[in-house]
């Protein structure tokens, strides 16, 4: 029953981001289509109304949905490993990889294990639709992912055209992961420690979701003062008190 619990929660999460990828892709891909005909061609486009003009002259209104094949592919992929991944790999390593000496003395490395395996995992497997995403939306002319195969299946070079740039996603990807995952592992715990139990809230999820994002964007700002504002944020909502910290300046990270 529990092996069935574990299981059902893994498909669960695949679902969800599976949803969030269909739900959110009609309205996103056309503004990431400007995004990214933008940066390729900097020097012709002084503003994001010549991007949109000249997407619609060359290409019409589908010319705003260029590489949603290879885009909408690339972003239901990585949404259904993703959140699997996160919950299946830290437990993999803790109960079957790691021993209990290492655990006690690093306690964040199944996280750490986890971002690599997720990291490297990406760049084999999403890597070849970002760089076919990136280039059909690069292209001078409306162009389908069925032509680009046809024109180069028999290039010598489409594997490496496909993988290019993938040194530096490498690097890029390794560090977001591992800083992500990391950072979310020491914040919930921290929260777990303050709070004294191991089940948090939705709320108290949310909260320190927050708190993960303002150290990332700010990583100078004490802990002590992100807490702090945390959860005055949280009693203008809540009439309910979210943190109980007498000694907020005992809190290190």
């Amino acid at each position: 029953m529990e092996k069935w619990d574990r299981t059902t929660q893994l498909l669960f999460a695949a679902a969800i981001g599976v949803s969030r990828t269909v739900g959110g892709l009609p309205l996103e891909h056309p503004f990431d289509t400007i995004r990214t005909r933008w940066q390729a061609n900097p020097a012709n486009y002084p503003n994001a109304v010549r991007v949109v003009h000249e997407i619609y002259t060359s290409k019409g209104f589908l010319g705003f949905y260029s590489g949603a094949i290879p885009n909408t592919t690339r972003r239901a992929i990585k949404q259904t490993y993703r959140w699997p991944m996160m919950l299946f790999f830290p437990n993999f390593y803790r109960d079957h990889i790691l021993s209990d000496r290492i655990l006690q003395n690093y306690p964040h490395l199944p996280k750490i294990l986890t971002g690599l395996s997720i990291a490297n995992f990406e760049i084999l497997v999403i890597n070849p639709f970002e760089r076919l995403k990136v280039w059909l939306m690069t292209s001078p002319q409306r162009i389908s992912v069925f032509e680009f195969f046809q024109t180069h299946i028999n290039s010598r070079g489409i594997i490496q055209e496909l993988y290019q740039g993938m040194s530096a996603v490498f690097y890029r990807q390794n560090v977001s992961w591992i800083t992500f995952l990391y950072t979310d592992g020491l914040t919930k715990t921290k929260f777990r420690e303050y709070k004294q139990t191991q089940n948090l809230t939705y709320i108290d999820l949310f909260m320190a979701e927050n708190f993960q994002k303002m150290k990332q964007a700010n990583p100078y700002l004490s802990t002590p003062q992100l807490m702090r504002h945390l959860s005055t944020e949280y009693n203008k909502r809540n009439q309910q008190q979210l943190l109980d910290l007498p000694n907020l300046d005992q809190l290190k990270i």
